[in-house]
């Protein structure tokens, strides 16, 4: 009788122990995805300095478990946050990065926006700019901002890694911001979508032989890293907070707020508003634009705007939206994650000081967008009259079609060549260092060569397929001179007065769309669909710029140095994340 009771006493201990380290964990985990990482604190612009200084900043990238819409699940993570570090700097500031990854595989990080002037290979793509960077390594990414100046934000650009969670804003402020008289503080607003199941492991199935489905569709949509999951839905076994709180940020009555808004997506395309406040736009892709107001604005992936808001409304509560456009997205019952429990009504809460702590009741404004296209090119000016470039000296055809291959593998095309990535041999290394000629590389390569300095460039954007495609370019932003239907460019419809300079637009199912900039970034820069599933399908091509003057420059040893690491380790980091998040796959149905 004394044994049963120890063992019934010990029964209870234990359960108490248990049920009191899952409330431990639940708060931890609480505390840690609602840290303050920069996004929901007002703040003013950066001090001008007398000069451009260095700006240091430390990265680690590693695994973390977090529920940024109520659903546990193993991520990974910059600083132990998401979304990770805001990097703020100066126009003309130098950026020293150190990053560290111990996310248990390589990885690389891209400055998305970043013209990389001089400095090709910190441009941070794996395959093409460089090596990624060995679990369990370090490497310093450095670089000027030189004349730039806007809203950016950096993300990794290997293997789909950064729809898991490596991606944060990069905000360079400018000490002549000719809009500074207009607004009183900023904030930072990120739009994402987000997957429970690993990221890799639906890569796998969406490249597998005879798969007969469209990209995985998202579990949710997070507003700077919150949201809210439907947890009745979740496997069994889930950890799952229901009513998870969401993104909320506070204004004072009467104060002007400069919103930096950013789409950090694999797959969706937002539609952002505020009930009761019109946004006036200020700049896109770092670029000022005249001021233009609209009530609703399309942001597609990879897009950036600032807006500026009017905090003049009735004290109260109202509804922040960053709807899903449902519209993009292709699906059919063979389609992994078909029957998601997502909600496409992303929301979070614009509060006022003084406002109760109930929910909106705010009315949403009419929807009167295209769907799932950028705004319309001809509705942004620059705000200083700019030099469009001419005569056009190359002309680049791109026709993007999609197809199987000889493996019935649903593959990219463009111009009949599916980009395949070499991550251990990256074409900077092989142009430059091991002087392979450009007409040696495979034609998988997808490499597009021009050669005179100050050159003219049309790339002529040829969407063959079904698809929507926000198309974005490194190292440039170009003019968007055209779009129109067809398959055929109609060069009546060129706006070669004042066309809006971007480094992503849409270009719509079966249409063309033709780009314009200027040869003056020696490198080998990417143009790729921001589609992140499009990516891994080979929707990329390389733009080797003034080949000549690239030749002349020298890769930095450190550089060079991660290709020898990549030898050195035999990739067998790669084989880990089966073994890593095992445990996360027996929760997850596909």
């Amino acid at each position: 009788m004394g044994n049963i009771k120890r063992i019934f006493a010990l029964i209870i201990t234990l359960f108490v122990i248990s049920a009191f380290s899952r409330s431990t964990f639940s708060e931890q985990l609480h505390k840690r995805q609602n840290k303050d990482n920069g996004l929901f604190t007002p703040y003013i612009p950066l001090e001008p300095t007398p000069n451009p200084i260095t700006r240091n900043y430390e990265v680690e990238l590693s695994q973390i478990t977090l529920a940024p819409d109520g659903f546990t699940k193993t991520i990974f993570a910059i600083n132990g946050q998401y979304p990770g570090t805001v990097i703020h700097a100066n126009k003309g500031d130098r950026i020293q990065v150190t990053v560290r990854n111990n996310i248990g595989e390589p990885s690389v990080i891209h400055w998305h926006g970043m013209f990389q002037r001089g400095t090709n290979w910190y441009d941070g793509v794996s395959g093409q700019t460089q090596c990624p960077i060995p679990n369990g390594s370090s490497f310093v990414y450095d670089f000027s901002t030189q004349e730039q100046r806007g809203t950016f934000w950096y993300h990794a650009h290997t293997h789909g890694q950064y729809m898991e969670g490596i991606r944060a804003p990069l905000i360079i402020h400018d000490p002549n911001d000719p809009y500074r008289k207009d607004y009183d503080f900023e904030y930072i607003i990120t739009m994402s979508d987000w997957y429970h199941q690993r990221v890799s492991d639906m890569l796998a199935i969406r490249m597998s032989p005879n798969y007969g489905g469209r990209n995985p569709i998202p579990d949710s949509g997070l507003i700077s890293g919150a949201g809210r999951y439907n947890c009745s839905a979740a496997p069994p076994g889930s950890e799952c907070r229901e009513n998870n709180p969401l993104a909320e940020y506070k204004v004072t009555p009467g104060k002007k707020y400069r919103l930096r808004l950013i789409n950090t997506s694999g797959l969706t395309h937002f539609m952002f508003s505020i009930d009761n406040h019109p946004l006036k736009i200020i700049e896109a892709d770092g670029e000022y634009s005249k001021p233009v107001i609209v009530n609703k604005l399309p942001v597609a992936i990879g897009q950036r705007y600032s807006v500026i808001i009017d905090a003049n409304q009735k004290v109260d509560n109202y509804w922040m939206r960053a709807t899903i456009d449902d519209r993009c997205l292709l699906i059919n019952n063979q389609t992994v994650n078909f029957d998601s429990a997502i909600n496409y009504n992303v929301t979070g809460i614009l509060k006022y000081d003084g406002a109760g702590s109930g929910y909106p009741i705010s009315t949403e404004y009419p929807d009167q967008l295209e769907p799932c296209l950028s705004i319309d090119p001809n509705l942004l000016k620059t705000l200083e009259p700019q030099q469009i470039p001419g005569p056009v000296t190359n002309k680049i055809q791109l026709v993007v079609t999609f197809r199987d291959d000889d493996q019935n593998v649903t593959r990219a095309f463009i111009n009949n060549s599916s980009f395949a990535v070499d991550d251990n041999h990256p074409t900077l290394e092989k142009f430059v260092s091991d002087d392979v000629p450009l007409d040696q590389f495979p034609a998988n390569q997808n490499i597009y060569a021009y050669d005179q300095l100050g050159g003219v460039i049309d790339i002529a954007y040829i969407n063959n397929n079904s698809a929507i495609h926000p198309i974005h370019m490194h190292g440039h932003n170009f003019y968007v001179l055209g779009t129109g239907s067809g398959i055929v460019v109609d060069e009546s419809k060129l706006n070669l007065v004042d066309p809006f300079p971007r480094d992503t637009f849409v270009v719509n199912s079966t249409s063309w769309s033709v780009f314009r900039y200027k040869a003056d970034n020696p490198g080998v820069w990417s143009i790729h669909c921001h589609i992140e599933w499009h990516v891994e399908m080979g929707m990329i091509a390389q733009l080797v710029e003034l080949p000549t003057e690239l030749s002349k420059l020298t890769i930095p040893e450190s550089v060079s140095n991660l290709c020898k690491q990549q030898d050195n380790s035999k990739r067998s980091k790669f084989s880990r994340r089966n073994r890593l998040f095992n445990a996360d796959m027996k929760r997850i149905k596909v």
